[in-house]
């Protein structure tokens, strides 16, 4: 007799729960962040197809354009930590800018720029220039298209996006389309 016949007794059945995976990815231009992708290949793609069968998912998403740090995980609780905006996690990033970010600029992003339809002001948390159009930019949140709406509200337009960092995991020396398992 097979487990759960007749009368759906269980017994001397072992269900194996699916061991918990932890990834980062060095996503490249032209992925989306979706199993069901609709104008690009899936980041999944890159991924042995057994790991994605066992329930990874993207733990945030990055534009079809943005490069950069995605963790993944078949942890919700794990995905569900890293996406909440209250559990403050920073994100790290490098905006390649149309014009040279000037100090007016500067001073308004680290005050806050109100996005529309969102209810608080996004405030970059840390900005650095590394050059008079390239800038290192910290935030919290994740709210649509943060990034790119922040340097617009202040009159500049983002042309790159790459994400180095999210809390304490960071990119490392990954190139592009390379994933590594983190410890768990």
């Amino acid at each position: 007799m097979g487990c759960g016949t007749q009368n759906g007794d269980s017994e001397g059945c072992e269900v194996k729960p699916k061991p918990k995976l932890y990834l980062k990815l060095n996503k490249p231009p032209g992925y989306e962040c979706s199993h069901t992708p609709t104008h690009h290949q899936s980041v999944f793609s890159l991924f042995p197809p057994d790991m994605v069968k066992n329930g990874l998912q993207c733990a945030g998403r990055l534009d079809q354009d943005t490069t950069g740090l995605i963790l993944l995980s078949n942890d919700g609780e794990f995905i569900h930590k890293i996406e909440h905006p209250k559990k403050g996690f920073a994100k790290t990033y490098t905006a390649t800018l149309a014009e040279p970010l000037t100090e007016e600029m500067q001073k308004q992003l680290l005050e806050g720029v109100q996005l529309r339809n969102e209810k608080r002001p996004s405030v970059a948390l840390e900005l650095k220039l590394q050059a008079e159009n390239i800038a290192e930019i910290m935030i919290k949140g994740g709210v649509y298209h943060q990034v790119k709406r922040m340097f617009a509200a202040v009159g500049n337009k983002v042309v790159a996006l790459h994400r180095s960092r999210i809390g304490d995991y960071d990119l490392g020396e990954l190139k592009p389309g390379e994933f590594a398992i983190l410890p768990s």
